[in-house]
């Protein structure tokens, strides 16, 4: 059986937890932040480009880093090919975000004309222990230990054909509305406008001082986790282009300040 992740934070962590208990496990990550971007074209790769573009706008070896994503991606998706058509079995592990959501609507539009057998891992966001509780923003924030631990495995349930249809379905709504930002609010993806999280960076920002930009996304994340620091950064450079939020280089520090546009 394949396992399906759409993160290389916990594709990594899936991968050294059949490691270091001797299981034969096969990991596939797909990493395509569908949350974010067009979705309509036929090429999803080129759409996927533009993401991986903005989401190392920021590195010295931006272009390299962008080309090597790309490159990951596209055998990561051959080999997903090869595998369905070969028969394989799957096994998908998703969340409610937006990212993970997304690519497991993807995902069963992808396989729902395969003869395969698929099985899901859905993985709350607030995992319970004895005497607390591990509230999680992302799958990446999952120990191999807490795997065991929380009994993840016990979540495995059926997704049959019929099943998989069913969500290609959502998948194709999302398609034609094609709006560049999917969200999810009580349980359901819902398509937004490109500025939806702008608001949560604003919030943190005032007109009265500069602040360092990476503290404001720090602490917007910790508010806010509902998208990618990389994304809140590019959204803050766009703020920063139309005038909306002011700018300041900071010789004490490698990013500048700033604070809300008078």
């Amino acid at each position: 059986m394949i396992d399906i992740v759409f993160s290389d934070s916990f594709a990594s962590t899936l991968k050294y937890y059949y490691q270091k208990r001797h299981l034969d496990g096969q990991v596939l990550a797909l990493p395509m932040y569908l949350s974010l971007g067009d979705i309509s074209q036929r090429s999803l790769m080129e759409s996927r480009q533009t993401i991986y573009k903005i989401e190392y706008a920021h590195y010295q070896a931006s272009e390299q880093l962008t080309v090597e994503a790309v490159n990951a991606l596209r055998q990561g998706l051959d080999q997903l090919s090869q595998s369905a058509q070969a028969g394989e079995s799957f096994r998908i592990w998703w969340s409610e975000t937006a990212d993970d959501y997304c690519g497991f609507l993807w995902i069963c539009d992808y396989l729902k004309d395969f003869s395969v057998q698929t099985m899901s891992v859905k993985v709350p966001m607030t995992l319970v222990r004895e005497d607390s509780l591990m509230i999680i923003s992302k799958l990446g924030e999952i120990s191999e230990d807490a795997i065991d631990e929380f009994q993840l495995a016990s979540l495995q349930r059926d997704l049959s054909a019929n099943s998989r249809r069913a969500f290609s379905y959502y998948w194709h709504d999302l398609r034609s509305e094609n709006n560049p930002i999917r969200t999810v609010i009580n349980g359901t993806v819902v398509s937004q406008s490109i500025d939806f999280y702008d608001r949560f960076v604003l919030a943190n920002l005032s007109q009265r001082r500069f602040r360092n930009i990476l503290r404001v996304i720090g602490e917007t994340l910790g508010d806010y986790p509902f998208t990618a620091d990389w994304w809140y950064r590019h959204r803050i450079d766009y703020l920063v282009s139309k005038g909306s939020v002011d700018y300041k280089a900071d010789p004490d520090a490698i990013v500048g300040k700033i604070k809300l546009a008078k």
